[in-house]
């Protein structure tokens, strides 16, 4: 059996136990044995109490729970590395279409050892659908590179079944391109289609495959990918299926206004709206983005114990705005934080992730709300935890939960001077970097020692994706971006008369009145 001790001068046992402090243990420590926290406490105590293999730590350090991303899309290389520029929402996903075939395998352990380096143990993992005939394989060759690298996954793979171009029939949309264009998308269309029974197919698979495991560091989710994107009958066998298998749901939600305006003009209502008529949201759903949100849906999402995953970073490239974050946890909302592999510096960097939010939802005004340095690590540690379905696993160091921990370098975040009463949330959020990270674990394995990713050489995971790269782009990828170059004037010209409505904000940031 393994055991070890590790210790800071500050343990953060769980953050933002209100809105204002954090369970804190001054010169703590954390005991745990074959990957399990046994016992917290002072060091003192936890020293003379248990004899340990190894002891971690000092009073250098400060500890704190394993992040959690609770909205990710594994690309590794990223979106604009691929030659997405970014844009509006509606047209950047069409960018995407050209983007160059990948090895699934290499790709996430790359982005995995990026976000383990940054101090993010488990990451809720969204991935891409691809054609019936390769989806297997492909989410094959993913859960193994989040396996080689060590970390924790609540996986999924997004349904996505119509509105593919626009938020409107895709025969529709076809009807009014020319001709060589529409043949063109509808044989493009055609070779990403997956029949919905192939989807549970492969996630009943997938259960069978994960469920039940003790030690295993994966946990599968149902996500039908936007209520624009599918039917109401996939909706409706997405609920129920989730409440046969006990699984979380994961759905991409209002994340532009566009988005918002489409449920209006469908249904006369919002797509929060729509979904609660439905019966389509609990506890077990988690909603990526919610950026477009009323105050009726604020208002929907708390009574039903909706969780809303705010990706700032995301939100704000793609021209999608701010999500009223202030106003969600006022209600009482769980808001967790993402980075939706499209953070600031595509670095899949949570505590920038974290350090943007706890800025950006600071409004004007001393009467105004601002979210503290302790709801900011929250969202990114027991409010992420959350949707995962390991809520009573992982986000906290509380004895009984997986010893998924971050030790980061005290020294170097407060040199050369830094008043001896600042709080050490406030120190984490203000002053820490991924760079301050020493050691990492995830289930009681040391993945990150020195600041240094162990488990495998990054450099040759580096240079094989190099090489990949280098050689000559597949006509596969060409051919899709010209498909998507030629799309673009006719999509912008189908949003031409959408989201010019008068819009009341929920922040008001040098708005006109």
């Amino acid at each position: 059996m393994s055991t070890s001790i590790i210790r800071g001068k500050y343990v953060i046992c769980e953050a933002g136990v209100d809105a204002d402090s954090s369970q804190v243990i001054s010169d703590g420590a954390v005991f745990q044995r074959d990957g399990v926290i046994e016992a917290v406490g002072a060091y003192d105590e936890i020293k003379a109490a248990h004899q340990a293999d190894e002891e971690l730590g000092g009073p250098g350090y400060v500890v704190m729970p394993g992040l959690v991303n609770a909205h990710h899309h594994g690309r590794g290389v990223s979106t604009f590395q691929m030659g997405c520029i970014d844009d509006c929402l509606e047209t950047w996903i069409l960018s995407g279409w050209g983007r160059r075939p990948y090895d699934h395998y290499l790709m996430t352990l790359y982005t995995a050892i990026q976000q383990i380096e940054s101090g993010t143990t488990t990451t809720m993992y969204n991935h891409a659908q691809t054609p019936a005939k390769g989806l297997a394989d492909d989410v094959s060759e993913v859960l193994r590179g989040f396996a080689a690298s060590g970390m924790r996954t609540a996986f999924s793979v997004y349904f996505r079944e119509r509105n593919r171009v626009v938020y409107q029939d895709d025969d529709q949309f076809m009807s009014n391109l020319p001709s060589d264009l529409a043949g063109s998308l509808r044989q493009f269309l055609a070779s990403v289609d997956l029949p919905e029974e192939e989807y549970f197919s492969v996630y009943q698979s997938l259960r069978q495959e994960y469920d039940g495991e003790p030690d295993s560091r994966v946990t599968v989710l149902l996500s039908p990918s936007n209520v624009q994107w599918v039917s109401d009958d996939f909706l409706l066998r997405t609920k129920e299926e989730a409440a046969k298998t006990g699984a979380a749901i994961h759905i991409h939600l209002v994340e532009s206004l566009y988005q918002k305006e489409y449920g209006m003009r469908t249904w006369g209502h919002t797509p929060v709206e729509h979904l609660n008529t439905l019966g389509f949201l609990g506890p077990e759903v988690s909603c990526a983005h919610s950026v477009w949100l009323t105050d009726q849906d604020i208002d929907i999402m708390a009574q039903t114990g909706t969780t809303a995953c705010h990706n700032p970073s995301s939100n704000l490239r793609l021209k999608n705005g701010i999500s009223p974050v202030n106003a969600m946890l006022g209600k009482g909302v769980n808001v967790a934080l993402g980075t939706d592999s499209t953070a600031l510096n595509d670095d899949d960097d949570l505590i920038q992730e974290m350090r943007l939010a706890a800025k950006l939802h600071r409004q004007p005004r001393m009467d105004m709300s601002a979210l503290s340095s302790h709801q900011a690590l929250r969202l990114a540690t027991a409010n992420a935890a959350r949707p995962t379905s390991l809520q009573d696993k992982i986000g906290t160091l509380e004895v009984g939960r997986f010893a998924d921990l971050v030790m980061l370098d005290l020294d170097a975040m407060t040199e050369p001077y830094t008043d001896a009463g600042i709080n050490a949330v406030d120190m984490l959020l203000y002053r820490g970097k991924a760079s301050h990270i020493d050691t990492v674990m995830i289930q009681g394995e040391v993945v990150v020692k020195d600041g240094t990713f162990i488990k495998i050489d990054k450099a040759e995971v580096l240079r094989e994706i190099k090489e990949q790269f280098a050689r000559p782009v597949e006509g596969q990828a060409l051919k899709a971006k010209k498909l998507a170059r030629g799309l673009t004037p006719f999509v912008e010209e189908f949003y031409k008369d959408w989201g010019i409505a008068e819009i009341t904000p929920h922040y008001g940031y040098n708005c006109r009145v």
